[in-house]
Order: structure tokens, then sequence, then C-alpha cells
């Protein structure tokens, strides 16, 4: 299987924030294992360095694979049905079918030489050790894991990670130290005590050395005597010492910190992946905690290198031990429901927020990006939702609002799971389960599924009738209309569709349904005999569009108008119609929208008695698009009948002039491009 349209092949591996100290013997058996075998998992207690020495030696590797080395983290991954998702994900894919995702992962890599690192997998070894056996059938694909524990395969090749020895600990303690204190220079065989003392576990010694800039390496090792001391006398023969000192050292930190510190660290475990201040600010601020002292409170908790801060982003995280050893105190300060109904509000909010700006073509672009960097703590509130039965209607809530992420920006097979799981723990009626019916229509609608499309349609039609919602009522007719149309019985999809833009008018303002009911409506005429009606459509739509900055649905518009301008002879406004439909396209990565717009500029350049240089261009889009439509598990322009046939005509067009062979050679040379380059040649 090749690579999708706009899959690139370079990687995703993470900048290394802080410079790599020792682990030169561990990095060269590493990298010597990677050569020898398609497994290794790197071993060891949180806190001893498993991921940085992971994505070092992985970074060392990217010239050895010509499809790059790409990094998952599931650290925050809680479903074990997740885990295929989650390494979609981290690989810039779209599966939009309604196929397996494993099926899927495992047809797409099975010609591909890459590595993949999947960091931190102690909570779902049984999970990833599934998927990685059935990964490994790809010839060319090789795993490197981090992990607490080995999967416990037959070609695993393990390798233990220890503490730092002596001197590289002593290093990390002076170069960490220098950050605090630049013009710090403390005593050697004191610093050698400390990492003693911190069993040489990297992570302890960083928090360790994040004190100096309240404390001398001397008053350090004093507390250290003493903590330790105590520590050890009551863990005495309980587990391995390092392990303590970890947990020690956390401690230690942690009582060391100021009061408002404490509790911030705390709060803040209930973030998953990265955080902005405001939210640490909505979250997080109490009357104990006062929103005013919450960005000074987190100041001191980067200081002190519990939190790390990404400068580019600005964005705060918490390391997994630290976000855990939080939560654990979280849980003892009772506030654990709280925080997570906080974190809860915060995200629905946002989500609401998102929506409504989608809705009304408010800055799109951002919202797609924003929603993306916020995506694992709206799945982590999801997953909250979703396990608790009580908020089960907000877990519905929180799946329709996010739509356009699911539909528009390519998490569609993420958002059928939760759709469908939120769906079926709640088997009541409601406004909120009628929303998520008529979404969740909408999602099947994206992955070629117009069987179950139509039957969710009809399921929330019969929903909103029960509870008198006419807005449901009428999305259902909006989602009975596009799969009449896909199905090509353009009169049944006219008549729903005419009713839901009738309804949705009557609204203020925009909506979610009211533009795209207007072009699926204008292509229904256009498809019979009525261009000038079509046309009609289309330059409202385009009118309300500029009105409102709305660019998603305005994508579609000029792709329907190309099909109008068609009709009417008018080709060359076809294709600068079709192609400004394919440049808004590259916005939001909208690869099926794409892969339409690629087929539609190869129908318009094929029209009529085809020159050499436009037969060529055709067919170049039809070979990448058919490639495309194979890759991502759906049939071909959704089987759409109408559709079918003008691609068939296309492609004879097209061997009329070229002949078959050359026909197939440029195809061929359209399939293997990725989407950035197609676009580039069809826009030019």
């Amino acid at each position: 299987m090749d690579a999708p349209p706009g899959w690139r092949r370079g990687g995703n591996l993470p900048a290394e924030l802080a410079s790599f100290i020792g682990r030169g013997e561990h990095l060269r058996r590493l990298t010597e294992m990677l050569a020898a075998s398609r497994l290794v998992t790197v071993t060891g207690p949180g806190g001893v360095g498993k991921t940085r020495l992971a994505v070092r030696a992985a970074g060392s590797q990217h010239g050895r694979f010509p499809d790059g080395v790409w990094m998952a983290d599931l650290s925050q991954v809680r479903d074990p049905e997740m885990v295929p998702h989650a390494l979609i994900a981290a690989l810039e894919l779209q599966d939009r079918s309604t196929r397996d995702r494993v099926d899927f992962l495992v047809d797409f890599l099975h010609d591909k030489e890459l590595l993949l690192v999947l960091d931190t997998c102690e909570h779902l070894v049984a999970e990833c050790s599934e998927l990685v056996e059935r990964l490994l059938s790809g010839y060319g694909v090789r795993v490197l894991v981090t992990s607490r524990q080995p999967l416990g395969l037959d070609i695993e090749k393990r390798l233990p990670l220890p503490p730092l020895d002596e001197a590289d600990a002593v290093e990390l303690f002076l170069e960490r130290a220098s950050l605090v204190q630049p013009d710090l220079a403390p005593d050697r065989q004191t610093v050698a005590q400390i990492c003693r003392h911190l069993d040489r576990m990297p992570l302890a010694i960083e928090l360790a050395a994040g004190r100096l800039s309240a404390l001398s390496a001397e008053q350090l090792l004093s507390l250290l005597n003493d903590r330790f001391r105590l520590l050890r006398r009551e863990a005495h023969g309980v587990g391995p010492t390092r392990h303590h000192a970890l947990r020690a050292t956390m401690g230690w930190s942690h009582e060391l910190c100021e009061a408002n510190e404490r509790l911030l660290w705390a709060r803040l475990a209930v973030f998953a992946g990265s955080f902005d201040l405001a939210a640490a600010k909505y979250v997080c601020a109490s009357d104990e905690l006062p929103e005013a002292e919450v960005a000074s409170a987190l100041t001191g908790l980067v200081d002190k290198s519990i939190v790390t801060r990404t400068p580019s982003s600005g964005r705060y995280r918490l390391l997994d031990t630290i976000r855990a050893y939080g939560a654990e105190r979280l849980e003892e300060l009772d506030e654990t429901a709280w925080l997570c109904s906080r974190h809860r509000d915060y995200y629905l909010d946002l989500a609401r927020q998102a929506e409504r700006s989608w809705s009304k073509g408010s800055r799109q672009v951002y919202w797609y990006l924003r929603m993306v960097v916020e995506h694992p703590n709206v799945m982590a509130s999801m997953e909250r939702c979703l396990a608790t039965p009580h908020e089960i209607e907000r877990g519905l809530d929180l799946a329709a609002s996010l739509w356009f992420l699911w539909h528009a920006c390519g998490f569609t097979g993420e958002g059928a799971h939760y759709l469908d799981r939120a769906l079926k723990a709640s088997r009541r009626p409601s406004r909120e389960r009628c929303k998520a019916l008529w979404v969740r229509a909408f999602v099947a609608s994206g992955q070629g599924d117009i069987e179950g499309a139509e039957r969710l349609a009809r399921r929330c039609a019969e929903e909103a009738a029960l509870l008198g919602d006419s807005e449901a009522m009428t999305y259902a007719s909006k989602m009975t209309g596009l799969c009449a149309y896909l199905r090509g019985d353009f009169p049944r999809a006219t008549a729903y569709l005419e009713l839901a833009v009738k309804s949705f008018r009557a609204e203020s303002g925009l909506n979610p349904g009211l533009l795209p009911a207007i072009v699926e409506l204008a292509q229904c005429l256009g498809a019979q005999g009525q261009p000038e009606n079509a046309e009609q459509l289309l330059s409202e739509c385009l009118d309300l569009c500029e009105a409102n900055g709305e660019r998603w649905v305005r994508s579609y518009a000029y792709w329907a108008l190309a099909d109008v301008h068609r009709a009417l002879g008018r080709t060359s406004r076809a294709i600068t119609s079709a192609q400004r439909a394919l440049r808004s396209k590259r916005e939001f990565h909208d690869v099926i929208g794409s892969l339409l717009v690629m087929e539609t500029l190869a129908w318009l350049l094929t029209d009529g008695s085809p020159d050499a240089a436009s037969a060529e261009q055709a067919a170049l889009l039809l070979g990448a698009a058919e490639a495309g439509w194979r890759r991502f598990g759906l049939e071909r322009l959704f089987g759409s009948p109408p559709f079918m046939d003008q691609s068939e005509e296309a492609v004879r067009r097209a061997v009329a002039v070229l002949g078959e062979g050359a026909f197939q050679e440029i195809a061929d040379k359209g399939a293997a491009f990725d989407l950035d380059e197609v676009i580039a040649r069809a826009v030019a």
C-alpha cells in the first residue's frame, strides 16, 4: 500500500528540549540492537530516562529508514481500543473508512521502511503486544518500545536501562543546575553524594538540581540525608531502592514547594498532554488558589523542573511520573472528582466555542489547529464522561459538538468510535442524543457508509418526532437528502434537501446545516438539468461564505460551481473554480474533498477534444485519485453512479489521446505523488 496523498515521509520525532548527557554505552547498544532486531524494548522504572534515550537513538536512524521515524505517545491512552487510533494520528494518516483500524495500519505499513517508536506502553502491554505482532508482518517496519515491562513477544530484544553512572549523574546535575544558577559552581564531591542519595535516577537529579535556586548544594545534601535516612528505614525490604529514591525526591520536592505550588501541582495532574495558562487558571483556581496566583505558582513549578514549558508554543506539560505523583496528592486532597468536573467543563465549553465559530465561518483554520493541539485533553474529558453514568449526556454533547473535527478535519474513525460508545450508553431519547445521531450519520456518510448514514438519519427523525425536536428533524432530512444524492436518486434528494434548506433559512444566522445543504441541493438541481437554478443557489452560498469568513463549505461550493460552469459550456471558468476549491482543501488537510475535486478536474480536462497536455494532466489526477480512494479504504467516489460514469468517461477520453500504455504510466506516476505535489501541479 502506497503512502496516502498528503502523507510525508520525514517523521514526527519531538525536538529534544534539553541536552543529552551520558548513556553513551546504552545509546551504542540500542543502536546496534535496532540494526539487528525488528523489535526492541527499553525497560526500566519511571524517571530512569527511557523516552529520552529512545528519542536520541531513533533520531540517529533517519538515514536508514526512507519512510521516516515516527513516535506515538501512548501515555494518555486509557481506552485499549484507541491504541490503533493513536498510531494512525501519530503517522499523520486519515482513515475515513469503516474498516478495522488495525487492518488499515497493517495494509499501510506492509511495504514501508520506517521506525515506529511506541512510548509508554506499560499500561497497555497486552494491546500493544498484539498490535506490534500484526504490524511486524510488514517487512521494512521496525519498532522501538519504551515500557516498564516488556511486551513478551518471542522476537523482542530487551534493553534494561539502569540509573546513570556516577560521572554522568554528576554531569547531569551540574548542567541542570547551571540553568537555574548560571554562576553557581557547587563542589563536585557534594554533588556526587547528592546523586548517590538519589540513586543516580535522572528525573530525581533534575528535580533536585531545580532546587538550587533557593538552596546551596550543601543545604540540599543535608536535607536529603535526613529525608532518605527516614525513607529507607520505613521502606526497608520493600522493592528497589531506586523506586523509593525517585518517590522520595518527588515527595521532598513537593514539601519544599510553596503551598500554592503544591496545590497547583496536584491539580495540574488532571490534564492530559499539554495545556495553556488559560486552561490552568480556569480548571485549577479556587478560593485556596486565586486565579491571580496561578501564573506565579506555575512559573515556580517550571523553575523547579516540575512542569516543562515549550517556548515556541507557550504550552505546559507534566512528565508522566510527576503527573502520577500529583494525581496521588489530588486523591489525598479529595479533589479528584471536582477537578475532573472543572476539566470537563472547560473542554466542553471549548468544543462548543469551536463549533459555534466553525458553524458561523469564524476563524475555521484557527479552530482546526487549536483543536488538534487540545486533542489529548478533549479525549480525556470524553473518556471520563463516557465512563461515568450520570455524565453520559455531557459525553453525547461533547462528541456531537466536535462534528467538524470528525468530518472536516480527518478524525473520522475516532469520531465514529466515540459517538458509537456514547449512543450505546444512552438509550433514552434526548436532544443531545438526537444531535449525536445526525452527527454520526454525517460521519458515516464521510466513511462511504451510505446505508448506515440512512439508518442513523431515520433513527434521528424517529426520536426527534417523539421529543418534538424540530431542529433534529431538519438535520435528519438534510442527511436523508445527502444519502439519496449519493445514491443518484435526485428527485428524492431534492425533496428532502429543499425542506432542510427552507427550515435552516428560517433560523437566524448560519448553522452547521445550511451551507452544506445549499451546496448539495445545487448539485441535485445541476444533475437534473437545472444549472441556472444551481448557479443561483451557489452564488447565494458563496456570498454567505464571504460575508462570514467561512472557508470549508466555500471550497465545496466552488467544486459544485465547477460542474455548473461545465454544464453551461464555460470550461475555462469551471477549471478555475475547481482549482480554487483545491487550494482551499489544503488548509484543513481535507483529503476526501481533495480527491473529489481532483476527479472533477480530470473530467474537465478531458471534455470535448483534449490535447495531449490536458490528457496527461488528467491521467496524473485520475491515477492519484484512484490510489487515494484505495488507500483510505473507501469505494471510489462512494460508488455514486453519476460520479463513476463521469470518471470512466474521463479515462476513456484520456486513453484515446495518449494510448493505453502511456496513460497507465502517467497514472502510476500520479499514484506515487503525495497530495501537495498533486495539488501544486493541478493549480499551477
